[in-house]
Formats: structure tokens, C-alpha cells, sequence
């Protein structure tokens, strides 16, 4: 029997399963086929010439993989995979391909949040998984848009992550064509005008000033630094609860924004104009000094629990409990970045410095959401 203190170097791809104790137990191969990362026990007796059997059985499967011979369900007939690899076109189910669009995406190596969303966007067309996908129909699709109640944009996901996945039906030569190509929800959705008679936004809807300067004095500690800094730069929550350390400098009073967290992992920005030089005010830069003096954490805000912040848990616990504290009508966080930006708008700021302040590529998206506040301006000093 093979014990963990004799550290062996198995052949690669061939990894050595241990109990407790440090004795071998069983043999794992690794290896890709069809694009999808596999691992599979294999039934070798855990001693010297077991490890040595796993690994020509190992090369084995990759030569017939490499001359298209490799049959799954011939070598791991119990193996959960075997469904993935094995189906024919009368059988195969939409689900089946929705799982391996997603472990091609893992292998790939996509961000975790991709994955997540992936993930997220399977289950939520859970309606869909055991229709074959030989007989699913454009119009199928439709009838699941025109009945959705969810928002557009989670919609929207699902509906082009399942494009995606029966794109791979179509090579497979599965089916002739993809049934959900060409259609666009927008189509099939009553018109969406956020725009109201009057020029407004309707997702708009910033703190007065009274209203912002309520809310920062009912706030303390790490939580008046993490109101006062999105007050006074706009910052997005996913980007205030990846902000390091090294991402502030106190004696140029600026904090650079280089990450994001979302669903849990952390990444760059979408964009390189996300990534961003923003300046902080005197009264910031002192908030921002205590916080890193608090902790040895290389992130910049930890939460009550020593932990780096999740932005979910601080708009429904923390955010919500203050608003209500001092009297001001609830409205996302996401507001506190209008505010910055309507803020900077009012006050006749160049248009391409606002939108490079706030991570956008250009004023586009500025003028869409506070187009309101720039013709009032433009109203007040033309006058």
C-alpha cells in the first residue's frame, strides 16, 4: 500500500486519493475531452504497481481520445458524464447541453461570477431542461418571454445563455438551426420608457443635500467612511468592497479603482476606462486613514466580522437600518452614485470628465440617465 510520507510523484494527470491516516485509497485521472475537464476514479489496487497500471490506462484513453475512438460509457459506465457524451439526437435534452456549455466554461477558465451567472441563468429555465432539444421551437422561447415577470436585463441573460448552449446543438448537427438566433426580447416586451413626460429618469432619483448630509451624520466608523467615499466619488458597491489598501493614496487624495467583486469573486473592471483615478476630499482621506489602521487585511473596509464586505448584506442590513434612523426615504445605494453624478452635472462640470470620473467609455450613458439635469442647467445659464 502506498502511504502519503513516502510522497510519490504519480504520472501526470494521475492524482492519489489518501484517507486520514495517509494511506492511499484509490486513483483519480484527469483529462479533457471534448473540451470538458474530466476526472474519474479508477478501480487500481493503491500500491506501486496499481499507480503504475492508472497511468498507462490514462494514456490509454488519451491516444484513443487523440484517434476519435474514446467511448465513455465503455471505460466509466457509472460515471455521471457518460449522459453528457452519450446522448443521440432523438434523446438529447436542453439541459444536458446547458451542463456542458457551463464546464466548457469553467475550463476555459472563466471568472467565477461568469460561471455563477451561468449557473443561475440553467436554473432559471429550469422549465426548459427536459424538452428535447431536437423539439424545441422559436415560439417556445417567446411564450417564456411574453409570460416572464422578471427584469429585462435577467431575462436577457438567460434568453442569449441558452443561445449559446444549443449553438453547440447545431455543430453536433443536432439540429439544422438554432431556434432561439434570432430572437431579441425587446420584440416581444411592451416598449420600455424610463423617460417620463417630463425628461426625468425614473431610475433616478438622488439625495438632496439635506438628505445626504442626514445620512452621513446618523452614520459612524466604517460605515460613515464607506458612505462619505461613494458620496463623495460615485464609486459602484462592487468596486468600494474590492478597494485595497494599495489603492489609496492619502498624500495625492485619490483612490484608484483596478477591481470589482461580484457574486463572491473578484475581477478587473469590464472596461478600461472602469479603471480609474478618482479624487477623495480632505474629510475622506481622514475617514480612509483610520480604516487602515484598523485591520492587517490588505482590503481597505472589513465588516463587523473581520470579513471584506459583501455589497448584498450592506444594502439590506446595514444601509437600510440607516436610511431609517434618520427619516430619509429608502432608495438602493446605487443612488448615492446619481447624486455624485447629478451633483457634477448641476454644477456645469465638462461632460467627458463626469463620465471618466464614473467609469464610463463616454457621456453616452451620462446623458441618457441625467439628461434632465443638464438641459436644467443649460436652461439656468442661457437664460
Amino acid at each position: 500500500m502506498l502511504l502519503k510520507t513516502q510522497k510519490i510523484k504519480p504520472p501526470s494527470g494521475v492524482v492519489i486519493r489518501y484517507n486520514s491516516k495517509g494511506e492511499a485509497t484509490s486513483f483519480q485521472l484527469t483529462f479533457t475531452y471534448k473540451g470538458v475537464l474530466c476526472r474519474e476514479k479508477v478501480p487500481f489496487i493503491p500500491n506501486k504497481q496499481g499507480l503504475k497500471s492508472a497511468g498507462f490506462f490514462l494514456g490509454q484513453i488519451k491516444n484513443e481520445i487523440a484517434h476519435d475512438t474514446f467511448d465513455y460509457a465503455k471505460h466509466f459506465p457509472k460515471s455521471n458524464k457518460v449522459k453528457l457524451f452519450t446522448t443521440t439526437p432523438n434523446d438529447a435534452k436542453v439541459v444536458e447541453y446547458m451542463d456542458l456549455y457551463i464546464e466548457r466554461g469553467i475550463v476555459r477558465g472563466l471568472e467565477k461570477s461568469t460561471i455563477t451567472g451561468y449557473k443561475k441563468a440553467k436554473n432559471g429555465l429550469k422549465t426548459l431542461w427536459e424538452r428535447k432539444v431536437s423539439d424545441l421551437e422559436s415560439i417556445d422561447v417567446v411564450n417564456l418571454i411574453e409570460t416572464s415577470t422578471l427584469s429585462r436585463k435577467t431575462l436577457s441573460n438567460r434568453i442569449s445563455f441558452l443561445r449559446c448552449c444549443i449553438d453547440r446543438a447545431v455543430i453536433d448537427k443536432l439540429i439544422k438551426s438554432n431556434p432561439v438566433q434570432n430572437i431579441r426580447i425587446g420584440e416581444y416586451l411592451p416598449k420600455l420608457n424610463k423617460i417620463n413626460s417630463r425628461g426625468v429618469h425614473e431610475d433616478v432619483i438622488p439625495f438632496t443635500p439635506q438628505e445626504k448630509a442626514k445620512i452621513i451624520s446618523a452614520s459612524s466608523g466604517t460605515i460613515r467612511a464607506i458612505v462619505s467615499l461613494v458620496f463623495n466619488t460615485g464609486i459602484r458597491s462592487s468596486e468600494w468592497v474590492a478597494l485595497k489598501k494599495v489603492d489609496v493614496c492619502l498624500k495625492t487624495k485619490r483612490v484608484t479603482i483596478f477591481d470589482a467583486i461580484v457574486e463572491g469573486g473578484t475581477k478587473e473592471t469590464k472596461t478600461k476606462a472602469g479603471r480609474r483615478n478618482v479624487p477623495i476630499s480632505e474629510d475622506v482621506c481622514d475617514l480612509l486613514a483610520i480604516e487602515m489602521k484598523k485591520h492587517d487585511s490588505e482590503y481597505l473596509f472589513l465588516n463587523s466580522w473581520q470579513r471584506v464586505w459583501n455589497q448584498d448584506s450592506f444594502r439590506k442590513d446595514r444601509w437600510k437600518k440607516l436610511l431609517d434612523s434618520c427619516g430619509v426615504k429608502y432608495r438602493y445605494p446605487y443612488q448615492m452614485r446619481h447624486t455624485f453624478a447629478s451633483k457634477l452635472v448641476s454644477e456645469g462640470v465638462n461632460h467627458w470628465k463626469i463620465s471618466k470620473l464614473l467609469g464610463h467609455r463616454s457621456p453616452n450613458t451620462l446623458y441618457q440617465h441625467y439628461g434632465n439635469f443638464i438641459d436644467e442647467y443649460e436652461r439656468e445659464h442661457n437664460a
